[in-house]
């Protein structure tokens, strides 16, 4: 009696998808993400995409290292956020 389904899948631990991550390889986050979309001159988008590729950063990471480096000497209500120990000259 057969029901149609191939006995041979794939190994226990590998990705059932394209593009998926096999348990336990999940890259280190720093915490939670979130999603925003935000408009740069088209000049920004071009000189940070080449920092990147230069740099061999991730856009969005090396995006929220300067944002935050920024933010952190410069920004208003910068006491609200203050860590103990954070140095944003050590990003």
């Amino acid at each position: 009696m057969e029901d149609g389904k191939e006995t041979g899948g794939k190994p226990a631990g590998e990705p059932k998808r394209r593009g998926a991550k096999a348990p336990g390889s999940a890259s280190r986050q720093r915490g939670k993400t979130t999603r925003l979309q935000l408009h740069l001159s088209e000049l920004t988008a071009k000189r940070l995409g080449v920092h990147c590729a230069l740099e061999g950063r991730n856009l969005s990471a090396e995006a929220d290292r300067i944002l935050l480096q920024y933010l952190a000497q410069h920004g208003k209500g910068r006491e609200l956020f203050d860590q103990p120990g954070f140095d944003p000259d050590a990003l």
